[in-house]
């Protein structure tokens, strides 16, 4: 515990409730969360059945063999996301790190060699302050003691939203958007906040797998529908 959280009081994230526990959210928002409890393996989107994977990645199967999502990109999740991305939201990113992390640790996967938060441009780097990606995989990275490979790949491009856009815009917009430094090898675990369609995390994937990376996952903190 820091000392920070000995001087202030802890409250929940969602309702400014007083919490006790380790964990910045009080027992009825928890439970209120657009838990992610049954989807595609391989993406991570929701199912409606007990099926192993989607439609999509049966016919057709990502770069990436692995997506851990423990939320829906809905209810309260988005006000969450939008603290980090766009506002100062430390607490809001601890908290959202702290629930994938338990939900990597429930999989019980073999653990990867190196975590990548998705890269942004220079210049949205600049007006924003930070990269959300990073915000959440430090702490996944001190939990599991699994190195952050934060400038192995760089992002090129104007960084033009993708909000609104089809899947087919998606995957032209990012297509080439990544470029590796350097040389890697073994297994890369990509940190994100928020999976919509999957073609940022398909072409980063592939640029990890092309610069040598034997397998790739995902860890995102939520996924849209």
């Amino acid at each position: 515990m820091r000392w920070i959280d000995l001087l202030l009081p802890r409250i929940c994230r969602l309702c400014d409730a007083p919490v006790d526990g380790d964990i910045d959210l009080c027992p009825p928002c928890w439970r209120s969360l657009p838990w992610n409890l049954r989807a595609c393996g391989r993406c991570g989107l929701p199912l409606a059945d007990d099926s192993r994977l989607c439609v999509r990645c049966a016919a057709k199967p990502p770069p990436f063999t692995r997506t851990i999502a423990p939320l829906l990109f809905a209810g309260a999740t988005p006000k969450l996301v939008y603290a980090i991305k766009f506002g100062r939201g430390f607490a809001e990113a601890k908290l959202l790190a702290r629930l994938l992390a338990d939900a990597v640790a429930a999989a019980a996967d073999p653990l990867p060699d190196a975590l990548v938060p998705v890269p942004l441009t220079t210049g949205r780097l600049l007006r924003r302050g930070h990269n959300q990606a990073v915000l959440l995989a430090r702490p996944l990275a001190r939990r599991f003691g699994i190195p952050l490979h934060r400038a192995d790949v760089r992002r090129t491009g104007s960084g033009k939203s993708q909000r609104g856009q089809t899947r087919a815009a998606r995957a032209g917009s990012v297509r080439g958007a990544f470029r590796a430094v350097r040389p890697l090898a073994g297994r890369a675990a990509i940190v994100d906040d928020v999976m919509t369609t999957g073609a940022t995390a398909s072409e980063l994937a592939q640029t990890l797998i092309a610069a040598g990376m034997d397998e790739v996952v995902i860890w995102t903190a939520a996924r849209v529908a």
